[in-house]
């Protein structure tokens, strides 16, 4: 698997330090506020009406990605949110939405879920082999600890540490120009994405954007 071999010899000659910039993050802080299912839900596959898919990392990425998140921390549950963050493109709410039950080993599958439709709806996301690792792991972790009905991943409290982890794995979204920064050099600029989509709407005449009621 990806973590269990040898880091790549760029990486370890200095690259380690250097920031990833990954588009797939840009959601990973939304305004959305989807909520587990309380009934039985078998989500069909995802079927992305509203968003464009994550683009796929590259076997060289995967592998910085992985040996970073492997060395940034020893939480199997924040490590896997990271990595399902990155091939969902989701947010951290939608992410805590998801059970142990909701990842398939055998289909290679996480549901997702979100039956008022702020995103795509409740759909299962195929993962890729490399964030098995990590999702499997977290999925020991909450059944021995918790139970079925914790979350498998991050929940919507440990948001300061789960952007703490992919900041120490230096694993960040696109960043505004500098002439657009809000806060202090070096910082990592989270809401970047959703600020922007603010902005736009905002911009937008308020007859344009609220349909009349005639």
């Amino acid at each position: 698997m990806p973590i269990a071999e040898p880091l790549l010899a760029d990486e370890s000659a200095g690259t380690a330090g250097r920031w990833l910039t990954l588009p797939a993050l840009e959601r990973l802080i939304s305004y959305d506020s989807p909520r587990p299912c309380t009934d039985p839900c078998a989500p069909p596959p995802i079927i992305w009406r509203h968003r464009p898919p994550p683009v796929p990392l590259t076997a060289h990425t995967t592998q910085k990605v992985a040996h970073r998140l492997h060395a940034a921390t020893a939480h199997p549950r924040l490590a896997a949110a990271v990595a399902a963050a990155l091939f969902t493109g989701a947010s951290l709410q939608q992410l805590a939405t998801a059970r142990p039950r909701d990842y398939d080993t055998a289909a290679a599958t996480l549901a997702l879920h979100d039956r008022a439709r702020y995103t795509d709806g409740c759909a299962a996301h195929p993962v890729p082999p490399w964030a098995g690792v990590f999702l499997r792991a977290a999925a020991c972790f909450t059944r021995l600890v918790s139970g079925e009905d914790q979350e498998l991943l991050a929940a919507p409290g440990d948001r300061a540490h789960l952007l703490r982890v992919a900041e120490t794995a230096k694993l960040r979204p696109p960043q505004p120009p500098a002439a657009r920064r809000q806060g202090p050099v070096g910082r990592v600029e989270w809401d970047w994405r959703e600020r922007q989509e603010a902005e736009r709407y905002e911009a937008v005449p308020s007859s344009r954007a609220r349909p009349s009621r005639r």
